[in-house]
């Protein structure tokens, strides 16, 4: 008699324990596969009301290891926690709007050079043209017709301001944001506590967010200090080889690193091509070229690993794959806030049992804390 036939039953074969198993796996896997997609359309749709609230989120840790490092500065350190914070957030954001003045300066001097830089462009071209041996060359105004003929410039030129305005916004709302969770920022643990009732659940909570807390916070400020760093020594570089404008793109620079692996490959780019047409010469290009490089390459091999380290635990494939994600759903906003996010769908992650295995393909080194 066949064993693996049910009673009562013909030709029916009973599923075994381990195809159970894998039917529950299967299910569960897919269950989790639609939940992602529906979270990531949740949040491509809810990017204008949800982008300005987690801006403030960050910018709250932020505050909160500017504030710590102005407690340690002697006699400062009477000062209140939440003053502290204040005082940490009127220095931030003053600091934000004199660069933001300071780049639209230069960004305006920038436009006012560039007939300059076209004449030195256009004697660079005729000289590679007479080098390759080209005899007849096109006139200048037919180059720009046909570049003109070929891109909306009024379309171009209403995309930048409405995408400024809209940031505008953004930056606003984000403030808002900051100031508000600033004023509730002390009473969250109690409130904590007596919205889940349970003791146990309450500090298994509180206890994530003080995870959260650390990773995000250190990953940000060590991250700030990198940057500021690796302006300092653009900065240096591109005043010793003569580049214009070099304290605003030692501040793009400075900003862009904060995009993971692109940023830093555009940041240089900019000022590498400034040179060609100032200087209207491939040599001094080459050299501004191999000398920011070398910056980026002692600052994101040698100082980064040691100040940054491993703070956020993610592995290469993730943070790639993670720019790629948000990106896609965020823009340039997705882009910067990408690893401080997956850092902390890593750690949620890591504290559901069901989840757990994600977590560790997520981590860089397959340990979790």
């Amino acid at each position: 008699m066949n064993k693996s036939l049910e009673p009562g039953t013909k030709g029916t074969t009973r599923p075994t324990e381990s195809e159970d198993m894998l039917l529950f796996n299967v299910t569960k896997l897919a269950s989790g596969l639609i939940v992602a997609v529906v979270i990531g359309w949740l949040l491509v749709l809810g990017k204008s009301i949800l982008l300005p609230v987690l801006l403030g989120i960050i910018g709250i840790y932020i505050l909160d290891s500017t504030a710590s490092t102005i407690g340690r500065v002697p006699g400062l350190r009477h000062i209140p926690r939440r003053g502290r914070r204040l005082l940490a957030l009127l220095a931030i954001f003053l600091t934000l709007v004199l660069i933001g003045v300071f780049l639209e300066a230069n960004a305006q001097a920038v436009a006012q050079n560039i007939p300059r830089y076209q004449t030195n462009l256009k004697a660079l071209i005729d000289s590679a043209m007479a080098m390759l041996g080209v005899k007849k060359l096109p006139d200048w105004s037919t180059i720009e017709q046909t570049i003109a003929g070929k891109f909306d410039i009024l379309g171009f030129v209403q995309g930048t301001l409405s995408t400024v305005q809209g940031f505008g916004t953004v930056m606003l709302m984000t403030i808002l944001y900051i100031v508000f969770i600033l004023s509730d920022l002390d009473d969250m643990p109690e409130k904590v506590r007596k919205a889940l009732g349970d003791a146990e659940t309450a500090d298994r909570s509180l206890q994530i967010v003080a995870q959260i807390n650390q990773k995000i916070g250190s990953y940000l400020s060590a991250k700030t200090l990198i940057n500021v760093i690796l302006a300092v020594l653009s900065y240096a570089i591109m005043l010793l080889l003569g580049i214009e404008f070099a304290m605003f793109w030692a501040i793009l620079i400075g900003l862009l690193n904060y995009i993971p692996y692109l940023g830093s490959i555009v940041g240089v780019l900019f000022p590498v091509m400034l040179s060609l047409v100032q200087f209207g010469g491939i040599w001094h290009a080459g050299v501004a070229l191999i000398a920011l490089m070398a910056a980026q390459l002692f600052v994101g091999n040698f100082l980064e690993p040691r100040l940054v380290g491993n703070s956020v635990n993610l592995s290469g494939f993730m943070v790639l794959f993670s720019l790629t994600i948000w990106t896609a759903m965020w823009g340039l906003a997705g882009t910067i806030l990408a690893i401080p996010l997956t850092a902390v769908v890593m750690i949620i992650l890591s504290q559901i049992h069901s989840t757990r295995p994600l977590a560790i393909l997520m981590s860089e080194s397959g340990e979790l804390d």
